[in-house]
């Protein structure tokens, strides 16, 4: 009886034990998890000034909760160049981050650093702006995360003519495309998808670089109105550009209201500005690109790569998806509850 109770007592020993190194170890995982291993740097062309960089922030501070063992970093600037976003790429690159994620605006400007960080073993994610050449030539970057630009022209162009044929709108006559940057890839790709979808119906789209001065960019939508009297959309690549367009329109006398006559405008993004447009019958449709997924998923799959080895085999495609008065409650208490008391301040209609 004496040995068992002896065996008993050692098991009982032997059970206590393992019960507190247990919970020492829940007690010490906090504080380990709290120990950043990762540093990720989201080097963005969107800056504090575009209403996009909040859907970003946001995720990256999401994705930070999931994973405490990661610190991200964004990075941009207001007064945007491709100069200055390759130098913004190469600081970031000069800090030895443990991965980058850069959407592509330039691939001429942006090979040389890119390619420089991955040679140093940099893991590189694009977003929001791929590289649009073959995948033999393009940056080998690990994959690319955002809305397909081409798409999002020729669908919100697709979407127009279902709305023309359907009476709710004119007919296109002419497009005019406003473009703020020449150099922006993703910008003349969503041009260019507007111009397939019109060229359907024989309907001529053509680009005008207006810049992104409000001012100039009136004057200079103005002058064009002028003298092409035929126009009777105006496609602004940018939500933010969208009221000056109409403001433009509005003081030619071109009715550019949401109706079955004179001048109808469709933009670019899910942001306050746009979707107050939609709301106030100024603007016929725009898209979501899932910007948020767009801060998000290039971190995860950063992170998937360090931890599990793993490399996506194909791009992920975020968007477009169509927004206008059909959908417009759901995607403005949506966007609302992003932005917050900044939603009104970004609708600057």
């Amino acid at each position: 009886m004496k040995k068992n109770t002896y065996l008993f007592f050692y098991r009982l020993c032997a059970i206590a034990i393992v019960a507190v190194f247990a919970a020492l170890a829940c007690l010490i995982q906090p504080a380990i998890a709290a120990d950043k291993k990762y540093r990720f740097v989201m080097v963005s062309h969107i800056g504090s000034n575009d209403p996009n960089m909040k859907w970003l922030t946001l995720s990256l501070e999401e994705f930070e909760k999931k994973y405490p063992d990661v610190k991200t970093e964004y990075i941009s600037t207001n007064q945007y160049s491709i100069q200055e976003h390759v130098r913004l790429i190469e600081q970031a690159v000069a800090t030895k981050p443990d991965g980058i994620a850069v959407p592509i605006v330039s691939s001429d400007a942006m090979e040389g650093p890119l390619r420089n960080a991955i040679e140093r073993g940099i893991p590189v994610v694009a977003f929001n702006i791929p590289d649009t050449r073959p995948e033999g030539e393009r940056i080998p970057y690990l994959t690319y995360v955002g809305g397909d630009e081409y798409l999002t022209g020729k669908r919100l162009g697709e979407f127009a003519i279902a709305q023309a044929e359907a009476g709710k709108i004119p007919k296109p006559k002419k497009v005019m495309c406003a473009n703020h940057d020449a150099a922006h890839q993703g910008l003349k790709a969503r041009y260019r998808g507007m111009k397939d979808a019109m060229k359907t119906i024989g309907v001529e789209v053509e680009e005008l670089f207006i810049g992104a001065d409000p001012a100039k960019a009136r004057n200079t939508m103005k002058s064009y109105l002028s003298a092409n009297k035929d126009v009777n959309y105006i496609f602004t690549v940018a939500s933010w550009s969208s009221p000056w367009a109409w403001g433009v329109a509005n003081d030619m006398g071109l009715d550019p209201d949401v109706d079955n006559k004179g001048m109808t405008i469709i933009c670019v993004d899910a942001s306050p500005v746009a979707l107050g447009g939609i709301k106030r019958g100024h603007v016929l449709a725009t898209n979501s690109q899932g910007f948020w997924l767009q801060g998000y998923a290039p971190m995860e799959w950063l992170y998937w790569y360090h931890t599990l080895g793993y490399e996506p085999q194909s791009d992920i495609i975020t968007g477009p998806i169509i927004v206008s008065k059909d959908n417009i409650d759901h995607w403005e208490k949506l966007v609302r509850n992003i932005f917050e008391k900044a939603y009104d301040d970004q609708d600057t209609w």
